[in-house]
Order: C-alpha cells, then structure tokens, then sequence
C-alpha cells in the first residue's frame, strides 16, 4: 500500500532491469548498421586483409579498455547518467554539462537518425517505395559556401516512422524497452552468428581471398587511410557507454553494469573479427571494396537470393534494435543534467505512470528525426564519432581522477590493467582525434562549432543556480 508520504515525493526511475537486459543492451547498442555497411569502405581504403584486421582489433581493444575502465566507474557511481554523473564528480558540471549536450543532441541524435536511415534503406529491399530514389521534395542552400541538400522521400518518412514508435516504446517504460532490447538483441547476434558460419562451411570461399596479407610498403597514403578507416571502426563499435546511462534502474548495478559492459563488449569483438574474416572469405578484397551492402551480397553468394532475404532481416532487426536500446539509454544523459540543474529542469522530470524520463525522450525522438533530413549516412557519422570519442577519452580519465579525489569510497570492481589501459585509451584516442582534424577537417570543426554553441545554454543555466543558491 502507498503511503501519503510516498504519495508525495516526485516519481522515481525503477530499478527494472537485469543482467541479461544489460547485455543485450551493451551487446545490441555496439551492433547496428556499422558492421554490415562499413567493411566495404575499410576495405577500398587499406586493400589489404592485415591492416583491415588490425583497424578492427585496434578498435575493439579501446572500447575492451574504455569498458574496463568504465565498469570501475559505474560500480563506484551507479546512477542514471552514467558519464554526466563521473565528469561532474571529476571535472565539475561545465565538463558534465558539455558531456550532456554533446551526447544528447549530436552523438546519440545523429546515431538515432544515421541508424534509421540505414534501416528504411534496407527496408526497400522489400518494399520499393521505400527507395532513395523516391524523393517527395527537396531543398538545396548554401552554408560557408557548402551546398546542403534536404530530402524527404519514402526513406526519410519511414526512418521517422520507426523512431516515433520507438520513442512511444520507452517512454511507455524502461521494462518495455528492456524487453524490446533482448529481443532485438538475440536477432541481431543469430544472424551474424549464422552468416559467419555458413560462409565457412558453404564451401564457396576461398583463403586465397585473404591475398595480399600485408602491404608491401607503409606510405603516408596508408596512415592517411589507416586513420581514416578509424573513424568508420569506431563508429562500429559506438555505444560502448551507453549501459552505463542506465545504471539507474539496472538492479544490482555494482555487479551488473560492469558485467554487461565487459562480456557485452568481448562478444562483439569476436562478432566483428568473424564477420570481416567470413566477408572476405567469400568475396575477393575488391569486390568487398565495391558491396554497397557487403553483408547481403556475401547471403546472396552463399544461400542465393533466399539467403540475402535472411541476412537483410536480420539487418533490419539489428538497426531497429539500436534505435530502440539510443532511446532507452541516452535520454538519461539529459536526464541526469536536468535532475540537478545543469541543464532546463524539465529534462529531469519522470513521468508520474511510466516513470521514465520521458521529456528527454520526447525530444530525442523529435530531434533524432529532424537529422534524419540532415544529411547522408556517411556525413553524419563524421559528426558523431569526433565529438563523442573526445569526452570518452575525458570519462576514462575520470577514473584516475576519482581515486585521487575519493580514495577510501568503496570499489565493488577495480579497472583491470590500470593505470595502463586507461592512458593507452586516451593516448590512441588523442591520436584519432589529431588525426581527425588533419584528414577531415571540415567535419572536425563543424563538430567542434556544434559543441561550443552550448555554452551559452550553459552560462543561463548556472546564472540561474547561482541566482537560486543565493536566494536560498
């Protein structure tokens, strides 16, 4: 029975979710359209199978060493927010804050609306009208003098369409989406696991494929594209973090977070290392450079057309799956900055039925697919993975940071190899980001313009805590 003092608190978020929803989460948040689209683009730019493996391991040792650093985190500071709530104890709210921001209306925006579009781009496989080439109206303007085009046709609305009944989805409550999540999640895991398998026992690849292993010589041309081709990876690998957005309402979260991030995130390495392996093993190194949609045309070769049918099912679940696990865990980014004030307050309320954040909710849908219109899949990309790797970089930091600052505060679970895999994070991630700026410039600093316009944001809302302190 509810007592009126219970009555008369605000809601709270529900501790809802277990560890099998935590993996499937961690697992399903990393897999979405990346490891089915991107090898293509890998391989035309390295043309060569050792440094395409090596790009691959690269990446999956820096989320591996950003989740061992951040399973300390999470068991030390087990709230919804996750990152927002270590930069704050860290850094202070300016670094939380911008966290926040960055998070919220570029990285997980930009991924909502990146990964819808992948998914209404497969969906006209069987549907035609869902089709690129169907454009209802199209509008071209000039910024800096880039041409920028905004289409909508039957991808855009489709893309919208998916990320409005999933943004019903979780705002309907967390155990909902969570269950959406495992479902999605063992979907996505059995159609690579089966076209892994079938490539190597169909019988119709060869090792031969694998040829050349390793270039003959490392040029500056090589590095170039090896940098670049870092940027497609660890996009791939993006989401890394997002379970710990939802330490809130995971029950037993000094076990379960840092569970679900490291066996979450071991699994999706074996995933992506035998899926580019199986790509390769069944098409030559150029006619995997030249499959706009690698994954179906390796289906089709092996299980004819029946095949690619499967595979781009199972596509489509990954991609919706992801939508589903960005709205059931980055709103609480948001969520955490409103609950304490660094951000608009209305982004801190629970619904009072649902208890979830469903503010934030609301207005990650709703901006998700604005984006949608924004720009091509490749583009937007380019936006998302230079912002959000620098504040991963930050958050590792956290860790060190926090054992100065709160030395005898009780650690359910030590980051393994620190202080050394964390430094090898942000030292690599250093250099991916230089990189970044010098290869991709334009992208970089159209990332950099979209973070620095939140300052004001934030000058108003600390003048107002500072006005509200004072008057308290």
């Amino acid at each position: 029975m509810t007592s009126e003092s219970d009555r008369s608190q605000p809601p709270r978020l529900l501790r809802a979710l277990g560890l099998r929803e935590g993996i499937a989460l961690q697992i399903g948040m990393i897999i979405g359209s990346g490891i089915f689209i991107v090898p293509a683009a890998i391989a035309g730019r390295l043309r060569a199978m050792g440094p395409i493996l090596l790009v691959w391991a690269i990446g999956g040792l820096l989320v591996l060493f950003g989740s061992l650093t951040l399973a300390e985190l999470s068991a030390l500071l087990p709230q919804a927010g996750g990152p927002y709530v270590y930069l704050r104890k860290s850094f202070g709210p300016l670094a939380a804050f911008l966290y926040s921001w960055n998070q919220f209306f570029i990285n997980a925006a930009g991924s909502i609306a990146a990964i819808a579009v992948a998914f209404a781009t497969y969906l006209g496989f069987f549907i035609p009208w869902v089709s690129p080439s169907r454009v209802f109206f199209r509008f071209s303007f000039t910024v800096l003098g880039q041409l920028q085009t905004i289409d909508f046709g039957g991808v855009q609305a489709t893309a919208i369409a998916a990320i409005a009944l999933l943004t019903w989805v979780n705002i309907r409550g967390v155990k909902f989406g969570g269950r959406v999540m495992s479902v999605f999640t063992a979907a996505k895991i059995a159609a690579l696991l089966a076209l892994i398998i079938a490539a190597f026992v169909s019988g119709k690849g060869s090792g031969s494929h694998f040829l050349p292993w390793w270039p003959s010589a490392w040029r500056n041309e090589l590095f170039s594209a090896f940098g670049l081709s870092m940027i497609a990876v660890l996009w791939a690998y993006d989401g890394w973090i997002s379970v710990t957005l939802t330490a809130g309402e995971i029950k037993n979260p000094e076990r379960n977070v840092p569970l679900s991030l490291i066996l979450g995130t071991l699994a999706v390495i074996a995933l992506y290392i035998g899926a580019n392996l199986a790509y390769a093993y069944v098409l030559p190194l150029e006619t995997v450079a030249g499959s706009p949609r690698i994954a179906a045309d390796v289906a089709r070769a092996v299980l004819g057309p029946f095949g690619a049918s499967l595979i781009i099912l199972g596509i489509l679940c990954s991609t919706f799956g992801t939508i589903n696990g960005s709205l059931l865990s980055n709103p609480r980014a948001i969520y955490a900055a409103g609950a304490d004030g660094t951000f608009a307050r209305s982004f801190g309320r629970v619904h009072p039925r649902y208890r979830t954040p469903s503010v934030a909710i609301l207005t990650m849908g709703v901006w998700g697919s604005i984006l949608t219109l924004s720009g091509k899949y490749e583009q937007i990309i380019s936006y998302v993975v230079f912002g959000s790797w620098g504040f991963y970089a930050l958050t590792a930091l956290s860790v060190i940071v926090l054992r100065r600052k709160m030395p005898d505060a009780p650690r359910p679970y030590k980051a393994w190899g620190y202080p050394y895999a964390t430094l090898t994070l942000v030292a690599v991630t250093g250099w991916f980001l230089y990189n970044s700026v010098v290869q991709d410039t334009r992208n970089a600093v159209i990332g950099i313009v979209l973070l620095l316009v939140s300052l004001p944001f934030y000058a108003v809302s600390a003048r107002r805590r500072k006005k509200a302190g004072s008057s308290g």
